[in-house]
C-alpha cells in the first residue's frame, strides 16, 4: 500500500472552491496535497467571471446539499464537510453559507479573500465592470456588495494571507470573527502552490488553529 494512503480519512470531505477569472487547475497542486489524507476531495468549478456573486453561491448551496445527503445525488456520511476556498470563492461560500449551513459542516479555510474588498476591483470595476459583475461586487469602497455582508457565523474560520498579495492586502482579508490568521509568504495566487499552505490548510482543518513555529514567531 502507497504510505500516503495508510492516513487517508475516509469520512471527511473537503470542498475547493477557486477564485475570480481562474480554473480547478490553480486549486489542483492544493487538492493533490490534500487527497493524500482526505479521500473525499471536491475541487469544484464555476463559470466565475460571467455571473453575479449570489448566482454562485445558490450553485454551491446545490453542492452543500448533495453532500449533507439532502437529496438523493449523494449518500449521506457521518463525516464532515470542510471548506478550502481562495479568494473570491471565499465570498462565494461565505454567502453560500448565509443561506444554507450543512448538518454535517466542519472547518473553514479562506485563502487571500477579499473580505474588505480589493483595490485592484476597484479600479478595474469601471471598465470591465460590465463584463464581469463580481469586479463590482468586490471593491473595497464602504458601500460594496462585499464590504456589507455580515460575518459569517461559523465559529471553525481560518484566514491565511499572502506576504506579497498586491490584490487583496492584508488587512483586507480580516474579518474579526475568524479563530485563526496566518500570513504566508507568496503572491495573491501562488501561495495556493507553496507547500507551507497546504500543511496549514490540513493543520487547521485537525486541529482548528495554525501552526505555530518559534523561527516565525
Amino acid at each position: 500500500m502507497h504510505p500516503l494512503r495508510q492516513t487517508v480519512d475516509r469520512q471527511q470531505t473537503v470542498v475547493l472552491v477557486h477564485g475570480l477569472a481562474s480554473l480547478p487547475f490553480v486549486m489542483a497542486p492544493l487538492a493533490k496535497s490534500l487527497g493524500g489524507h482526505y479521500e473525499n476531495v471536491v475541487n469544484w468549478t464555476y463559470p466565475s467571471l460571467w455571473s453575479r456573486i449570489e448566482w454562485h453561491a445558490a450553485t454551491l448551496v446545490g453542492l452543500l446539499k448533495r453532500l449533507d445527503g439532502e437529496t438523493s445525488d449523494e449518500e449521506n456520511s457521518d463525516g464532515e464537510v470542510h471548506l478550502i476556498t481562495h479568494s473570491m470563492g471565499g465570498i462565494i461560500a461565505r454567502l453560500a453559507l448565509a443561506q444554507y449551513l450543512p448538518r454535517r459542516i466542519g472547518r473553514f479555510v479562506m485563502i487571500a479573500p477579499p473580505n474588505r474588498g480589493s483595490p485592484v476591483a476597484r479600479r478595474l470595476a469601471p471598465w470591465l465592470g460590465g463584463l464581469c459583475p463580481p469586479l463590482h461586487q468586490l471593491t473595497d469602497h464602504e458601500a460594496s456588495f462585499v464590504c456589507t455582508l455580515p460575518p459569517p457565523s461559523l465559529c471553525e474560520l481560518g484566514i491565511i494571507a499572502a506576504q506579497g498579495d498586491f490584490m487583496v492586502l492584508e488587512h483586507s482579508t480580516r474579518l474579526g470573527c475568524e479563530r485563526d490568521h496566518i500570513v504566508l509568504p507568496g503572491l495573491h495566487s501562488s501561495v495556493l502552490w507553496q507547500r507551507e499552505t497546504a500543511e496549514q490548510v490540513r493543520h487547521f482543518i485537525e486541529h482548528g488553529k495554525f501552526r505555530r513555529t518559534t523561527n516565525r514567531l
